[in-house]
């Protein structure tokens, strides 16, 4: 690593360790009884100064409740329990061993870049210290879950206090969410900051229902620590809410004032580390980063005008079938509900916002570094999560309304809800047991004989060797505990790094025409051996891991059923 880039990763890993190590630990250790001690003590206040709180009917005995959040877990595992690692895993997870490991994969450009999500890191980063990153993954995988399901159980039960309903909505919501998404936005998946994050949003929209706006901020700024950009748009559009709320039962700003900077506080840790992704770069570098983040390497997520017709148009027919039915809901059930009502003039503040990003898309649609600078911040994400999450609340509190009225009708209405989400965890479960391959390794041809290769490579070969690894690859670093040089997923979150990736991902995998100008990319083992060694002298590498065919004219250390692995240090050097 350079060692300009050494110092200003040691330089600001080690003043945010200093300054909010200690205070992000206790914060994150007394959140929820401080965030519940707001509430108690305000709770007179709110409705001296006109807050109309929901009429809540607790679930009574303690055992139902804990029952409730057990199944939730439940549904939660069966969407997301799929074999670690999981697509971000290898992502998150190796970036936090490496953060509290700097000797493991050292020299590894991806894991050598800076550390963007250092809430994630220092809470849950340090178990890798003791456990393997498959037994870390389950570890978080399983808080994560824990904490979704008692703040998504406490937030349903905010809005429909009928026992086992959050189960239903927490099935609906779930299924919507991986059915329906339009910005490729999940929640319950393998673990990271975002796991975390929206279990706080959880806690935050729970206290919005219930009018307690005090107590609101702090969660949000909580789920801002874990996730920026998740907890940041959760509190636009929460603000949005407030603003919208009848001048009767908004509380007022300056009352408010308190909770919103203790909000900002514990936003912190999340906010520092996003600021200093672009320190110390050009302009030029930065609009640069910010161009290759935007259309080249993830506009699935923040360009989707710039996508395939027909990728564009399957999004948007699934997206819009949800969004059609909240707007459905939203007329039946608009003036029935204070607490639902929240939510759904939230959902419409995330759908305000997509269609900001829409039409910031096609107003600089001829300037793309305009249209990167903004369109970086993820204008899409929120509106996967909470349209499907009205939606899902929605349904649950007509049906419990139709009890006495239609019975009938809200039989008929709950047998839709479940089946729906039912099939839809059935076909999950029936694919993931006949198909039992981690999500990370689904693009590799033959998942064991990659493992296995990998495994390898970590028994014998030496603990400061560079490979060069298949562009599609994931889970390099995370079987081998070896350096990689580069691949599409392992991309770099600051500037500086990201065009360094860019250049570098290009330069491995990418072949020019030099008659028609056309771009292709090229495996490792097709490149040929001469090729291979250019590589290998031009980044150091040591080793290539590649498929079995074609062959390459360079010493074969292992090779399987579809991989090989040679050596190109002693090649290498025999060349000079």
């Amino acid at each position: 690593m350079p060692p300009a880039q050494t110092a200003w990763r040691s330089g600001y890993s080690n003043h945010l360790e200093k300054i909010y190590f200690l205070p992000l630990l206790t914060a994150l250790a007394k959140a929820s009884r401080d965030a519940y001690a707001v509430e108690m003590k305000q709770s007179l206040e709110d409705k001296r100064e006109g807050e109309k709180d929901v009429p809540h009917t607790s679930l009574g005995c303690p055992t139902k409740r804990h029952l409730e959040i057990a199944l939730i877990f439940a549904v939660f595992f069966v969407i997301g329990g799929a074999p670690a690692p999981h697509v971000n895993e290898t992502y998150y997870l190796t970036k936090a061993k490496h953060y509290w490991e700097p000797l493991w994969c050292a020299g590894d450009p991806f894991l050598e870049s800076a550390d963007a999500h250092l809430t994630f890191y220092l809470t849950v980063g340090w178990l890798t210290k003791w456990f393997s990153l498959p037994t870390v993954a389950w570890i978080g995988r399983s808080t994560a879950w824990l904490l979704l399901a008692i703040s998504w159980q406490r937030l349903s039960s905010r809005i429909i206090p009928r026992p086992f309903f959050a189960v239903l909505t927490a099935m609906v919501f779930a299924t919507l969410i991986d059915q329906t998404n339009f910005a490729g936005e999940w929640v319950f998946g393998g673990v990271e900051g975002k796991c975390f994050a929206y279990a706080f949003v959880f806690w935050g929209l729970a206290a919005i229902v219930e009018g307690r706006w005090r107590a609101a901020w702090p969660w949000l700024g909580l789920a801002g620590a874990f996730h920026v950009l998740v907890g940041g748009w959760a509190t636009v559009v929460a603000a949005l809410v407030w603003l919208t709320e009848p001048r009767e039962n908004r509380m007022p700003l300056r009352a408010m004032l308190p909770a919103l900077f203790i909000g900002g506080v514990l936003a912190l840790p999340g906010i520092i580390p996003a600021l200093q992704l672009t320190q110390g770069v050009s302009a030029e570098t930065a609009s640069e980063a910010n161009e290759i983040y935007v259309f080249e390497r993830i506009p699935h997520h923040l360009a989707p005008l710039t996508l395939p017709t027909k990728e564009l148009t399957k999004k948007g027919l699934r997206f819009g079938s949800v969004v059609i039915g909240f707007i459905v809901l939203w007329l039946l059930t608009q003036k029935k509900s204070l607490g639902l009502n929240r939510l759904m003039r939230l959902a419409w503040g995330s759908l305000a916002l997509s269609m900001f990003g829409f039409a910031w898309e096609l107003a600089t649609w001829n300037h793309p570094p305009l249209a990167a600078k903004l369109l970086k911040y993820y204008w899409f994400r929120l509106a996967d999560i909470a349209v499907p999450l009205a939606v899902a609340l929605a349904v649950g509190w007509l049906a419990s309304s139709m009890f006495e009225r239609r019975p009938k009708w809200a039989a008929l209405l709950l047998t839709l809800a479940i089946a729906f989400p039912a099939w839809a965890m059935l076909d999950t479960s029936f694919v993931r047991y006949h198909n039992p391959i981690p999500p990370a390794d689904r693009k590799m041809k033959d998942y064991l004989a990659w493992k296995e290769a990998c495994l390898w490579a970590r028994e014998n070969t030496p603990h400061d060797a560079m490979f060069l690894v298949p562009r599609g690859s994931q889970s390099f670093e995370w079987y081998a505990h070896r350096r990689g040089l580069v691949t599409w997923k392992d991309v770099p979150q600051d500037a500086a790094s990201l065009v360094s990736w860019r250049d570098r991902y290009f330069d491995v995998f990418q072949y020019t025409n030099k008659k028609s100008g056309k771009r292709s990319w090229v495996p490792l083992a097709e490149q040929g051996t001469e090729r291979i060694r250019q590589l290998a002298r031009k980044y150091q590498t040591d080793y290539v891991i590649t498929n079995e065919y074609p062959p390459l004219l360079l010493p074969t250390v292992y090779s399987n059923r579809a991989f090989k692995i040679y050596e190109i240090t002693s090649s290498t050097k025999a060349t000079k």
